[in-house]
């Protein structure tokens, strides 16, 4: 997979927050990918994850799909921008004048499973000033995600 295009602004380097988690499992990507897209579920198996809005007969996440939900406790307007099925999906946010990228990248891993790789920055006054505290609950937050993800595909097998 070739290294991430972030948006202007929102690059690790020049981004307020910037938080890395990975996680491997013996689960190939394919039996992620469903679990991942489903973000109506997402609060089901992610406590952080509350009050997921899909468009109006959507199921799943896709390119350009813009979606609304609770995070940290802030109703965020997101929209996908990059999918590149089993392999990667991001989408930017936005919340009290704050922005922010997440992606999600699914790595081939050796022995048939693979690397779960999320990454998020933020940008704006908010993150500025909640950097620190930020950074901290993205990783805890995040790892949460990773492990209640293969979980949930592991269960549905």
């Amino acid at each position: 997979m070739t290294s991430p295009a972030w948006p202007p602004g929102l690059d690790p380097g020049s981004a307020a927050v910037f938080a890395h988690n990975e996680l491997t499992t013996c689960l190939p990507a394919e039996r992620l990918w469903p679990v991942l897209l489903r973000a109506g579920d997402w609060p089901r198996w992610y406590a952080n994850a509350r009050r997921v809005s899909l468009p109006d007969g959507c199921t799943g996440l896709a390119e350009g799909t813009a979606f609304r939900w609770t995070t940290f406790g802030l109703r965020v307007s997101s929209t996908v921008r990059e999918f590149v099925p089993a392999r990667l999906l991001a989408w930017d946010g936005s919340a009290l004048g704050s922005t922010g990228y997440h992606r999600w990248e699914l790595h081939p891993a050796p022995g048939g499973g693979c690397r779960v790789v999320t990454q998020e920055t933020q940008r704006g006054p908010v993150a500025r000033l909640a950097a620190p505290l930020m950074r901290r609950g993205l990783l805890v937050q995040h790892q949460h995600w990773l492990e209640g993800l293969v979980r949930t595909a592991q269960e549905e097998t």
